[in-house]
């Protein structure tokens, strides 16, 4: 089927790598409409001169959705730790169902999207759900596994996904026609669940001309490690802190970017002394500067599907470390561009950093490795490629 028999509407341009999918549609001539909840409520389509414009604002709705926002950031947790949430998405969820259009295809996000799903099939599309992880059970037995692993009080534990919710989760992957994930690793899981024949692999993609590397390395003695995710367990803050402090590793530095769960800080107070630095969320420019600044990028998390961070670290030549529940395995060849290690082994997880350490000349060859994998074949053009060809692969099965 030709791409211009083909119309696309989206509902997924929250993720990085998806920030230039809607323009490369709009030159394709396959793109029908965005519907656009992030920051604001609004609906695009393509004009007339072949770019992007906003055709509707809906600031009403928009208010409406920050009031449940900041509901759930100031309300106590023991009051009600999720019904802002819930209802946030809820109000997106019945909305947008009401302007979906006429299309080929409808790309929508997994959580709570059931109505606009079902409103894109009534009117004959192909849905795709994305779903950006493992699956959704996956996800909540992680947590559960960190949190007796760490001996984490039941009162203190949350789960990324209520009990409700996995089950509109679920009802969606049996609804949609296709489930999109980022990697091998995220296949898999979503396999044990009977989902394996419907579910496509599309590697993400980065903006490598925002995360790109210094202009020049600068020799310094200060050896900096970076780590860049929510600080919590799962990520796998609670191994990298105790290998740290395992390593003791004198002019070195280990950065922690992003905000600490609660389950975190005695690990913080126990592991981590002076060479451990916690900034909280960093702005974007600031976060590529810093890993300009590293020497290393590390995140041994027990629960992903691949994690874009390891994209944009390797964008701006840094060479990484994860687990082999991470999805680093899908970006690391031979060893090239940086280390897999076994997940919750905080031994091979120190032995990778000290080899770092000890050899920075070969680390910086490593970095230059991992900045021309991001070039051959993970930025935004060749993610957008790859999702083109599958919007016109299932359209062309469907046809035939």
């Amino acid at each position: 089927m030709s791409s211009g028999a083909i119309s696309v509407t989206l509902a997924v341009t929250h993720a990085p790598y998806q920030k230039t999918l809607a323009p490369a549609l709009v030159r394709e001539g396959m793109l029908r409409r965005v519907l656009k909840s992030n920051p604001g409520y609004e609906i695009l389509e393509p004009a007339a001169d072949g770019s992007l414009e906003v055709v509707q604002r809906f600031p009403a709705r928009s208010y409406a959705n920050n009031i449940f926002w900041r509901a759930k950031r100031r309300l106590p947790k023991a009051v009600s730790p999720d019904w802002p949430e819930a209802a946030a998405i809820w109000l997106i969820d019945r909305f947008w169902a009401g302007w979906v259009p006429a299309s080929t295809i409808f790309h929508n996000s997994r959580g709570s999207h059931l109505a606009s799903l079902r409103a894109a099939k009534r009117l004959g599309a192909i849905t795709l759900l994305e779903n950006a992880g493992r699956h959704v059970r996956h996800w909540n037995d992680a947590h559960l596994e960190e949190y007796r692993r760490f001996g984490v009080n039941p009162r203190d534990q949350s789960l990324p996904w209520l009990p409700r919710t996995v089950g509109h989760v679920e009802l969606e992957y049996a609804f949609c026609d296709r489930i999109v994930v980022p990697s091998q690793l995220a296949h898999r899981s979503l396999s044990e669940f009977g989902l394996g024949e419907k579910t496509i692999v599309v590697a993400p993609g980065v903006d490598a001309e925002f995360f790109s590397p210094p202009p020049e390395r600068v020799e310094r003695p200060l050896f900096r490690v970076c780590f860049v995710a929510r600080v919590d367990l799962t990520k796998g803050a609670g191994y990298l802190l105790q290998a740290w402090k395992k390593l003791a590793l004198p002019n070195a530095e280990l950065v922690l970017v992003g905000a600490p769960r609660p389950e975190i800080h005695p690990l913080l107070r126990t592991y981590a002394d002076s060479s451990v630095r916690v900034t909280g969320y960093l702005a974007a420019r600031d976060l590529a500067q810093l890993y300009r600044d590293s020497d290393l990028f590390v995140l041994p998390s027990v629960n992903e599907g691949l994690a874009q961070v390891f994209l944009e670290a390797m964008a701006s030549g840094l060479p990484i470390v994860g687990s082999d529940y991470s999805g680093a395995d899908e970006l690391i060849t031979g060893a090239k561009e940086g280390f897999v290690v076994p997940v919750r082994d905080v031994d091979r997880l120190a032995e990778a950093i000290l080899w770092s350490y000890q050899h920075r000349d070969e680390l910086r060859g490593m970095g230059r490795a991992a900045r021309e994998r991001i070039e051959s074949n993970f930025t935004l053009e060749h993610y957008n490629r790859r999702m083109i060809a599958v919007y016109r692969e299932v359209a062309g099965a469907v046809v035939r």
